[in-house]
């Protein structure tokens, strides 16, 4: 790593480690509200699903980006997952929404799932907001490390991210913190513009690692296309995102639809409804339907992964 690197890596670095112990930090605001019998796991279970939800839908000081199908969605796609009780309890599940859609709270959930999810857990990770391209003088940039064929990296957009530097996270920054949540897969769902450029490879940090700057730059230049992880995403890296269309037929599919082999679906009719499932039938009609964008997934999970049942 040159020096220019070194420099880049660890201003970032810092810049993560500042936000974390900032008192301004205030995760698990929408975290659903169960009693403490509930926390229990459930007896026929033997992986805990656990999942964090964002969606934006509202911006400080930029009422013109607002979009008020984003928290919607998101509200429809956690009941979805409810339903299916034997997998879901509302006690696993974090929400943030409107304002708590933060960089320090989205940080602090993340560390959430990572301090209780185990290795026989399934992970859900859900972010619908504005999604943009990195720019730097009007030109792409590629933060380290650089991974990017089209040189630039994509980032999502927080709630006070139109008026703050910091109110971003870049796919890089967001791959790290996934790649140190242990688990036996994780489903990471984005609906934004330029979303498909949130399929970066699972980095490899190691299990003891500590949140210091050295570390924070090791796991960005240790790559490791490890399996265990499906990625959905909206459209490809070049493609904007209409409304929540995404999340809706994801959604739908999740509802039992995605299972059968009716109307565009393509399950094998087990009962579980898996990402993939879901994924094909959204892209079916999608395409169908002639859609200017064009759902893409990132598959290492190696394995239909499952998220509801029927």
């Amino acid at each position: 790593m040159n020096r220019k690197m070194k420099f880049s890596v660890g201003i970032i670095s810092i810049i993560c480690i500042v936000l974390l112990i900032s008192p301004a930090c205030t995760a698990g605001l929408g975290s659903l509200n169960l009693k403490k019998k509930n926390q229990q796991t459930q007896a026929t279970m033997q992986s805990q699903y656990w999942a964090v939800l964002c969606a934006a839908g509202v911006y400080e000081n930029a009422p013109e980006q607002d979009r008020t199908s984003m928290q919607p969605a998101c509200d429809n796609l956690t009941d979805v997952l409810l339903a299916s009780s034997e997998y879901w309890q509302a006690s696993n599940i974090h929400i943030l929404k409107g304002n708590q859609v933060i960089l320090q709270n989205l940080i602090k959930e993340l560390l959430w799932l990572r301090k209780n999810s185990k290795s026989e857990d399934y992970v859900l990770v859900y972010i619908t907001t504005h999604g943009a391209q990195l720019k730097r003088n009007g030109l792409p940039w590629d933060l380290p490390p650089k991974d990017e064929t089209d040189g630039t990296d994509e980032f999502l957009i927080m709630y006070n991210g139109f008026n703050k530097w910091y109110g971003i996270i870049w796919d890089d920054l967001l791959n790290f913190f996934l790649s140190i949540i242990k688990c036996k897969g994780l489903c990471l769902i984005i609906d934004s513009c330029y979303s498909g450029g949130f399929n970066d490879a699972p980095v490899n940090v190691g299990e003891q690692q500590k949140y210091t700057a050295e570390s924070f730059a090791k796991g960005f230049v240790e790559t490791l296309a490890s399996p265990g992880r499906v990625v959905l995403m909206s459209c490809s890296e070049n493609e904007i995102s209409y409304g929540s269309d995404f999340t809706n037929w994801i959604s739908s599919g999740l509802d039992g639809w995605a299972d059968t082999t009716m109307l565009g679906a393509s399950g094998n009719n087990d009962g579980i409804v898996s990402a993939q499932e879901t994924f094909r039938l959204t892209q079916f009609w999608f395409n169908l339907l002639g859609s200017e964008q064009h759902p893409t997934i990132a598959d290492s999970f190696g394995a239909e992964f499952p998220l509801t049942y029927t």
